[in-house]
This record gives C-alpha cells, structure tokens and sequence, in this order.
C-alpha cells in the first residue's frame, strides 16, 4: 500500500511532466500557435499542478500557480492576446513555477534539518493578545445607518451539493479529502447519490458518477465553504445553499462585512470591552 510519501513523491513526478507539456505549449506561443489546443496544454499543465499542490497543503505553490492560471484562463477565454509581451512574461511565469515546485520537493525536509541541529522547537501557537488602549478614544463618529441583516453571522446550516467531475481526480484532488475539511468547518452529515452509476461493463474506470450532499452547521458563511473548494471549482460542479438558522442563539458580528472601517473598529471594540461576549464563537 503506497504511504503519503509515495504519494507526494508521485505529485512532484507528475510536476515535472505538466513542467514539460508547459514547455512544449509555450513553445508553440513562440511560433505563433495560438490554436485553442495549444492554449490548452498550457492552461491544463498549471491548472495541474495547482490542484495537487492544494491538495498537498503547498500554499506558495498552489496560490502562485493560481495566479498564473488566471492569466491563462483569459488567455483561453480570448479576453487576452497572446502578444510578445504576453509570451515574455508567460515564460518567466513558467521559471518561476519550476522553482516554486523544486522549492517544495525539498522545504519541509531542510526547514526539519535546520531546526534540529539548531536545538529549535515548534513553538506551540500564540494566544489572542489582550485588549489594550487602540488610540479611539479621540476618533469622532458620525452616525451611519447600517443593515445589521448584512452584519450579522452566528451558526447556520447548509446544504452543499458536491459533484465531482472526472478532472478533480485527474488533477489530483480527492472527493473524500474535500468533504473531510468541509465537515471539519462544524458539523454536519453526508449522503451519496449513485443514480447515475452505470452497469459494471459500461463503467469507465476514470469516470466520476457519484455526488455528494453534505448537510453543515457551522459559523463560518458561504464564503468559508467556499474557500474549500476554491481549487477544485473547475473540476466540480457545486451547489450551497443555506437552509436555516441557529436562532437559539445570538448571532455573532461578521466585522468583516461592515465596509466603514471606523464602524468596525467600534464594534471591535465594544466586544473586547463585553464580558457577555468571552463565549461567544466568530
């Protein structure tokens, strides 16, 4: 039984062919091949490494080669020529990745070493600092009208319609791994739905047949489910849907909503200064 580190070993095996087909693609800019199948190769070898970099918690690598498929996906889209200028900084792109995925082959085993023959521990994680005087004792405000329905958080239950696509397992994402960090948000339940699994002798072993419906409670918002996903959302189809509020409960302030930044400074303040709000979960 292959461990995670085959796993990964295979990841970075995988890294270096999509590195190849970027090569080949990148090529055919530079002679002038614009065709959708070229763009293609390109578009699908970053979108490649982005997935299995996310599912290996490499954040550098995974974000950086986000970035760099967003640039491509306009490309795909013909919102954005490929000019010279375009090509020049689309190689330079691709050098970048390929040292983003040599500085992820090795990091985590380095960064051990060092630690170790420098007598270093893993400091444990740092408590909230304590509420202090933030200078606001002088600050005027003038009194704006806000729409605490848009404010107003708390625990909430959702309803995610999850579909995988057969590109999610290509690109080395895992349906089972999703679901887990989804329910790790609050939680919550999971059924399977298998009407469209065909008789054995139709099944196409790299197909994908079954969708999932994941029912949450949770704080932490649509927008939070999302982030789970967020570099799956090509290779899914995804559906959430909130279904009902905690009202047993007060709600919590989303700060974050709050778009006037001294409103949400006084906020911010106000529940430092509350006793009644040490329980209350955000």
């Amino acid at each position: 039984m292959e461990t995670m580190e085959d796993i990964r070993a295979t990841f970075f095996e995988e890294c270096d062919e999509q590195l190849g087909e970027l090569d080949k693609g990148l090529a055919g800019f530079a002679r002038g091949e614009t065709d959708q199948e070229t763009i293609g190769v390109v578009y699908r070898a970053v979108h490649s490494i982005k997935g299995g970099a996310a599912s290996f918690d490499l954040h550098e690598l995974a974000n950086y080669a986000k970035l760099y498929e967003e640039m491509l996906k306009k490309v795909r889209g013909e919102e954005l020529a490929v000019t010279p200028d375009v090509l020049d900084v689309a190689g330079r792109s691709r050098d970048l990745l390929k040292q983003l995925v040599a500085v992820a082959k090795v990091k985590d085993g380095v960064v051990a070493e060092l630690k170790t023959l420098a007598g270093i521990e893993d400091e444990p994680a740092e408590a909230a600092p304590e509420a202090s005087d933030d200078g606001m004792a002088d600050i005027e405000f003038s009194p704006v009208a806000v729409d605490l329905d848009d404010v107003m958080g708390g625990e909430a239950t959702y309803r995610i319609v999850f579909h995988p696509m057969a590109e999610l397992y290509a690109n080395a994402h895992e349906a089972t791994r999703l679901i887990r960090q989804c329910l790790e948000l609050g939680t919550g339940t999971v059924s399977c739905e298998a009407a469209d699994l065909p008789a054995l002798d139709a099944l196409n072993p790299e197909g994908a047949y079954l969708t999932f419906t994941i029912e949450l409670t949770t704080d932490a918002g649509e927008g939070g489910i999302r982030e789970v996903f967020e570099f799956a959302e090509w290779d899914c189809e995804l559906s959430i849907e909130r279904i009902s509020q905690d009202d047993d409960e007060p709600a919590g302030l989303d700060l974050d909503a709050i778009a006037d930044p001294e409103i949400a400074a006084l906020f911010a303040r106000l529940q430092a200064e509350s006793p009644d709000e040490a329980g209350t979960k955000h």
